[in-house]
């Protein structure tokens, strides 16, 4: 018997090893893509290397990534700023995103919340899974907090390779990297404008349901409170912006007004500066937007100034 195990040690020792390395490798490469998955490589990346490091902290979901320029805020409050903003995520894993940005060393003096009717409704699986992919590797933290999502098993983090499995777009752009592709940066400080037209998006949405009912998940929202109350104690100022949405989309959402209620609700208890641009004139603009709830590039540099603006308008110390 121990004969046997130490020849099936033998023979399972170097499969582990060039497993682990072939993994190291694919994972090394995949993770220098500023193109794959919507370039969130980038930000991942800036989070786990501590190259974040901002004052000001941009949080959200796509909403945030496509619509508030980090760059722009930068320059004209004279500060660090960073957009954590990710496509297709709530606030469960934007918190996520801000709890690895909380632990660098440059802390956070605001937080710009952008908030929609779909942040406090968690989504059952996860956006862009293949986002993860070259961080999972033995990350408790990753998995834990990925698990209430379909998505990946335990093994998945534990065994090399796994997750690669039927990962073939991955594995082929980790080799395009691995081969000096061209690979030209896509999101700067977090931020992406997007050059693209009005698409059927909204029509498509409403031929096939009529209108969508926001559902809360309580979990989501005591985490969002809980975020909130944190910011207050440790004194982060808390700013939240409704940034403009195609105003014939707006009636989409057949709950919309018991959604803002909730957000005005916590402006007044904890007293957050509320900038709700549903109604700005920009939210009449097509020529802005390339669907109801997304701005164009131009769309966005024109809201930003705006909104930089307003923000000055707060007088808030970010020293």
């Amino acid at each position: 018997m121990k004969k046997f195990l130490i020849q099936f040690l033998l023979f399972l020792t170097p499969i582990v090893l060039i497993a682990y390395s072939a993994d190291v490798f694919i994972s090394t490469y995949l993770k220098k893509s500023n193109g794959f998955v919507k370039g969130e490589f980038t930000v991942w990346n800036d989070l786990y290397d501590q190259k974040v490091n901002s004052k000001i902290l941009i949080m959200g979901s796509s909403r945030a990534w496509v619509h508030l320029d980090a760059k722009m805020i930068s320059d004209s409050l004279k500060t660090s700023a960073y957009n954590l903003g990710i496509d297709g995520h709530n606030f469960c894993m934007q918190n996520y995103r801000l709890l690895l940005a909380k632990r660098q060393e440059v802390q956070p003096k605001v937080i710009i919340q952008s908030i929609d009717v779909f942040t406090l409704e968690k989504r059952v699986d996860l956006f862009y899974p293949d986002q993860f992919l070259p961080y999972m590797l033995g990350n408790d933290e990753l998995e834990q907090v990925t698990q209430s999502f379909i998505g990946f098993k335990h093994a998945d983090f534990h065994v090399p390779l796994l997750r690669y499995y039927g990962k073939g777009k991955a594995v082929v752009e980790a080799m395009k990297m691995a081969f000096g592709a061209k690979n030209q940066p896509t999101r700067i400080k977090g931020f992406q404008g997007q050059e693209q037209g009005w698409n059927s998006d909204l029509d498509v949405a409403k031929s096939k349901m009529g209108s969508y009912t926001v559902k809360l998940d309580p979990t989501t929202v005591r985490i969002f409170e809980d975020y909130l109350k944190e910011c207050q104690k440790k004194k982060i100022k808390v700013v939240f912006v409704y940034c403009p949405e195609y105003i014939e989309g707006q009636n989409f959402i057949a709950n919309r007004t018991e959604m803002m209620a909730v957000y005005s609700k916590w402006s007044k208890a904890y007293d957050i500066p509320f900038f709700d641009y549903s109604n700005d004139p920009i939210s009449y603009q097509k020529k802005y937007f390339y669907n109801s709830l997304h701005m164009n590039k131009p769309g966005a540099t024109y809201f930003t100034s705006k909104f930089i603006q307003d923000l000055k308008g707060l007088d808030i110390a970010l020293n």
